[in-house]
């Protein structure tokens, strides 16, 4: 099998791993994006080359602004995912098994219902061609749905897909964007560096009126958090196994 990389950056995919190890600690049954492979050379984002960066990633408090879900406050009532996610624990062990036919259905129909986490798993699922036929332009709108929700894990690939034209025609305005998101949520370090590169490569092939504009929808940009629906709208069968 070939395969395919997404999130240029090792050193970034590491940083994701952060992420995962804190949020692990809140015993959320879907777990985290976190740019590691969840089997050697399969996983959702097998860009990390050196096993020595995932392994030597510390466990952080997790960055409210680098995290994935968030909690949605209507009329100062919150709404999370949480209810929503029986049965995930189970599939995310059969999609590190490689048994995507299991898992695959199970993220996918909390993709359909706005999950984040599911929305940028969806991504990794069409970009690997997981269970499902490989699909970049598919993978490219779910990635960019979890990106539209804040998931910062999204905002990389996002913004790869656009600058090498993965699934669309090549958009250097768009990648411009979603690396400069990026960039503004990540700490002075070798990660960041990394990201302001790639955003400096892609600025090189705007206009100063293109460059003026990427940076304004950058700036502009807010995550536009999607509901979760109460358990009790939900068909009976939703939390049927596959």
């Amino acid at each position: 099998m070939k395969i395919r990389h997404i999130l240029f950056s090792a050193a970034l995919c590491a940083g994701l791993l952060v992420v995962r190890l804190a949020a692990a600690q809140e015993a959320t049954p879907l777990p985290p994006p976190d740019g590691a492979s969840a089997a050697p050379g399969e996983g959702p984002a097998s860009a990390i080359t050196d096993p020595s960066l995932a392994a030597s990633a510390p466990a952080a408090p997790v960055d409210e602004k680098r995290a994935c879900k968030h909690t949605v406050f209507v009329e100062e009532i919150p709404y999370t995912w949480d209810m929503l996610e029986k049965g995930t624990d189970t599939a995310w062990i059969a999609y590190s098994n490689g048994e995507f036919t299991k898992a695959v259905p199970v993220f996918a129909r909390l993709a359909e219902l706005g999950h984040p986490v599911a929305e940028w798993l969806m991504g990794n699922v069409y970009y690997f061609g997981q269970g499902v036929p490989l699909d970049l332009r598919t993978s490219l709108s779910w990635f960019e749905k979890a990106a539209m929700q804040g998931c910062f894990a999204a905002y990389a690939p996002t913004a790869q897909m656009y600058e090498n034209g993965d699934g669309t025609l090549i958009d250097p305005g768009k990648a411009y964007m979603w690396y400069n998101i990026a960039v503004a949520q990540l700490p002075q370090g070798k990660e960041r560096l990394e990201m302001v590169e790639r955003r400096e490569k892609v600025a090189a092939l705007l206009t100063p009126a293109q460059l003026e504009a990427a940076q304004k929808r950058s700036l502009q940009f807010e995550p536009k958090l999607i509901v979760p629906p109460d358990i009790s709208e939900l068909p009976e069968d939703f939390f049927k196994q596959p």
